[in-house]
């Protein structure tokens, strides 16, 4: 509030009320800020990340949990899978944060993954996600972890 309009309410007996609410929204208004900054700071230190990548020409895999950021997690799975396939064809197929992890593959060289908030649940996404691109029957859990873990 510029001093002209305090003035002016002082003048209609109103000067010392505006002055003091405008004083204690400003005092609320910066106390509030550190505090909300340091909740959403702490938020995020406590996210953990995790990942799955694949490559579809020889099926080989990398994996990842326990990271700080999204993508950390998809890097290191990636950088993983293609250690290990060596063809150049890797792809994430799934990131979660703070929940579990699933693929699923088929005899047929199909795969399906899934995240949930528990083992099972995410495993049965990812089974779900494989029956839709191949029999539900040749579909099976290769792999399931959590993050954090």
């Amino acid at each position: 509030m510029s001093s002209r309009v305090l003035n002016q309410a002082a003048n209609h007996g109103l000067g010392q009320t505006v002055a003091k609410f405008t004083l204690r929204v400003a005092i609320a208004a910066i106390a509030t800020l550190p505090v909300a900054a340091l909740g959403v700071s702490s938020a995020r230190a406590e996210d953990s990340y995790g990942a799955i990548a694949r490559s579809r020409s020889t099926e080989g895999k990398g994996y990842s949990w326990n990271y700080a950021t999204r993508a950390a997690a998809e890097n290191r799975a990636y950088r993983e899978c293609e250690s290990v396939s060596g063809n150049g064809d890797c792809q994430v197929l799934l990131w979660f944060r703070n929940a579990c992890g699933s693929i699923a593959e088929s005899t047929t060289g199909a795969a399906g993954t899934g995240w949930g908030t528990s083992p099972a649940l995410a495993e049965r996404y990812a089974m779900d996600s494989c029956a839709g691109v191949s029999s539900y029957s040749r579909c099976s859990i290769t792999r399931t972890f959590c993050s954090p873990q």
